[in-house]
């Protein structure tokens, strides 16, 4: 999916500090909560439910007001245009619960329904829908319509007024249980989870995406210095947590380890791998879970050369051990913390990383029995997601979970778990608003004018509400109801679960599992009509195994993203072609040219009536460069998949880090000795499978480190780099590499 906040000024370098300049939060306090904003998340003054947050619309250059944006492609479910000013001081919608003074409050109403894909099992993608809500709009754009599409990005309108304060917004994000479980993953309870309770499974392998987690529980096994077997070595027996015996070089407590590369947006820069320790368990002197132990160590350019490592790890193995494993599974385990691919990996592999403690780091193993690992696509209640469903009163506006109370309150005087408006002023705390922001809560939208009565109604009792002078209940109930709506649609109304507008943009960002229409949207789809397809075709084949890819091989951000499509709109003609041919790549297509076909009887061969079609990839015949040796090795090896995988050489590297060839089986440099080579009967599947096709290209990204020159920007420049890692022959590089990696970017990122 992708997504991006609901304002978007110009871009940032750093992710963080552009969501803050695109989503500030509104200073105005809400009473009663000791400085707490107006419009915090999922809570206000008196302890009521709050659908989402409040921003301040940022300003451009020019001090002009930015346009409210779509956040993600979705459908507009519901359109309601703001009331007409009055200056009448009685007016409704001039309320003002802080002062005398008559405060105008716009009621422009926006709802976008968002279907979008995370992940998937199989053939089958992993799909939720959310919602989206843009509320006091001053104004609403004429194309913003009920039942039209709408793309992210584009205009909605103009904020508004909120009790007289100009460029304000209300936006919520909300989903139903059954969307909200496919968000969190099958296995991830809806309800509040202790966080200190040790995982009994991995986490989900539909979505996978930001940081990886893995549970090292007591007796994993640590060294003071990186093992050299990548073997784990049988145990002796003996240690455990639950006997409270250690045998020495062990860890004696649990704990979580966080490994986050710098391409998916943390502190760590560029290929770095940053490792994080948290504790697993409470202990005394206030220590809590998700507390962080030592200080994070920085593998530098570890991603960058994850590839290499990977290898060595696989050719340290002896000659049997190899035979059960592969690069390709060393190279899962390195990026996941396990093997999520079909290729070999031995199950007593170790996974050795340098995890901090509290007197510096050591080694440890973290495929270790009893290891268990996530990412943030499970939503890990250590770090603080919580689900929150057990109000007492579900269908009013009055928070009376006894969870939530618990993590709101001080916890040296549990006496205020029942003191709402002791609660409530601890809304200000920054530690409490830090754990808020990852608080998923079950309640009603507050826009319901059906409902009104009986969400706020024990606001009749409140002492302190019921004797406000001139601000009692009827000129109260009047505001919301003039805030109201009767019509409101009931797929939204059932959407009762909320989360923190900009944690969950945050969260997501991360994802960037493309969906069909995402894909098609990529390149220009007159260039697919030209040659007789549509962009819909490409991008349903390719979907999935394209969301495989940029995972494993670390280009799910959109940076690196754009570099790849760039390339291939060169390499593969824009994913039409994956197979290299002896014509235009747009007329060979058209003309279903014999050398761009299906080579499903195997490999295409020479033959004296085909000789005129193929005589251009007879150019490859006997280059040793390529590693071609054999006669018929140019066209048996042609460029292929993505990325034109060519010769004889690059199909050995992809073959033997499937796991598909021993490299023990022929003589590394056959082409400069005059051995026998690599015996690879079936070269053609990475033309024909969807699957080998991008993952060739991937595997190309990594064996050549292409991922160090994508970093270095969207610039034609850093383009031209990739080009040369990909094609060095090609100078100058086509300007159609650098073109589709700058419209890519444009179309990927917050730029408008």
């Amino acid at each position: 999916m992708l997504i991006s906040p609901p304002f978007l000024p110009p871009p940032q370098a750093n992710e963080a500090a552009f969501l803050d300049a695109a989503m500030p939060e509104c200073i105005d306090a809400s009473h009663g909560t000791k400085g707490a904003p107006q419009g915090s998340f999922p809570l206000v003054s008196k302890l009521t439910w709050h659908n989402g947050m409040h921003l301040d619309a940022p300003c451009d250059a020019q001090k002009h007001r930015l346009p409210v944006r779509a956040i993600a492609d979705g459908t507009v479910i519901y359109r309601r245009d703001s009331a007409p000013h009055s200056d009448d001081p009685k007016h409704p919608l001039n309320y003002n619960p802080y002062g005398e003074r008559a405060a105008w409050t716009d009621t422009g109403l926006v709802i976008v329904r968002h279907t979008t894909d995370i992940g998937a099992t199989g053939d089958t993608p992993t799909q939720i829908t959310f919602y989206s809500v843009y509320m006091h709009l001053a104004r609403i754009e004429a194309a913003v319509q009920p039942g039209k599409p709408i793309w992210r990005k584009d205009a909605i309108g103009t904020a508004g007024r909120l009790f007289g304060q100009e460029g304000r917004l209300h936006f919520e994000i909300c989903l139903d249980a059954r969307d909200l479980q496919q968000l969190l993953g099958s296995a991830r309870p809806m309800r509040w989870t202790d966080p200190g309770a040790p995982p009994k499974d991995n986490g989900r392998t539909d979505a996978v995406f930001g940081s990886i987690y893995v549970y090292l529980p007591g007796g994993t096994p640590v060294r003071t210095s990186p093992p050299k077997s990548q073997l784990r070595a049988k145990p002796t027996g003996g240690a455990s947590a639950a006997t409270d015996y250690f045998e020495p070089d062990t860890l004696h407590e649990a704990q979580w380890v966080e490994i986050r590369y710098g391409a998916s947006g943390s502190a760590s820069q560029g290929g770095d791998a940053t490792l994080t320790s948290y504790r697993a368990t409470a202990g005394a002197g206030g220590l809590q879970v998700g507390q962080r132990i030592g200080q994070p160590y920085v593998e530098k350019d570890f991603e960058y050369d994850m590839y290499k490592e990977a290898n060595r790890r696989h050719n340290d193995l002896s000659a049997a051990d190899q035979a059960r494993s592969s690069p390709s599974g060393w190279y899962e385990l390195l990026r996941f913390g396990r093997n999520l691919g079909p290729d070999p990996l031995p199950a007593d592999a170790a996974h050795w990383r340098p995890i901090p403690t509290d007197s510096g780091h050591v080694w440890a193993d973290l495929n270790a029995p009893g290891t268990y690992k996530f990412s943030d696509a499970d939503f890990p209640a250590f770090r603080g997601w919580q689900c929150f469903d057990d109000d007492t009163s579900p269908l009013d506006q009055r928070c009376d979970s006894v969870e939530l109370k618990r993590l709101i309150r001080d916890p040296a005087q549990p006496e205020t778990l029942k003191d709402r408006d002791a609660l409530a002023k601890r809304l200000n705390v920054p530690e409490v608003r830090a754990k808020l922001e990852y608080a998923i809560c079950r309640f009603p939208t507050e826009w319901d004018k059906a409902t009104i009565t009986q969400r706020y109604e024990w606001l009749k009792t409140d002492e302190e509400f019921r004797m406000s002078e001139g601000h009692g209940w009827e000129e109260f109930a009047a505001h919301c109801e003039a805030l109201g709506c009767d019509d409101l649609p009931q797929e939204y109304k059932e959407a009762y679960w909320h989360l923190h507008p900009k944690r969950f943009i945050q969260h997501l960002h991360q994802c960037m599992w493309l969906d069909k229409s995402e894909i098609s949207s990529i390149y220009p789809k007159k260039i697919f009509l030209e040659v007789g397809k549509t962009a819909e075709y490409y991008s349903k084949l390719y979907q999935i195994p394209l969301g495989i890819t940029l995972r494993k091989y670390g280009l799910s951000n959109r940076l690196r993203a754009s570099h790849f499509f760039g390339q291939m709109a060169r390499e593969s003609y824009f994913l039409m072609a994956t197979r290299e041919t002896s014509i235009a790549v747009s007329a060979a297509i058209r003309k279903n040219h014999l050398t761009i076909q299906d080579e499903l009887s195997g490999p295409l061969t020479e033959t004296p009536q085909n000789h005129a079609q193929v005589q251009y990839l007879l150019r490859y015949e006997g280059r040793k460069s390529l590693g071609n040796t054999d006669p018929g090795d140019g066209l048996k090896f042609r460029g292929r998949g993505m990325k034109q995988l060519t010769g004889r050489y690059n199909y050995a590297q992809f073959w033997i880090f499937h796991g598909w060839l021993q490299k023990s089986s022929f003589n590394p440099q056959w082409f400069n000795k005059g051995k026998p080579g690599p015996i690879i009967n079936n070269p053609e599947v990475i033309g024909n499978d969807p699957y080998l096709a991008l993952d060739s290209a991937g595997f190309y990204f990594a064996m050549q480190k292409i991922g160090m020159a994508s970093d270095q920007g969207v610039n034609e420049l850093a383009s031209n780099k990739v080009t040369a890692l990909i094609n060095p022959h090609e100078v100058p590089p086509n300007p159609d590499r650098w073109n589709y990696t700058k419209s890519t970017y444009e179309y990927l990122s917050e730029k408008i």
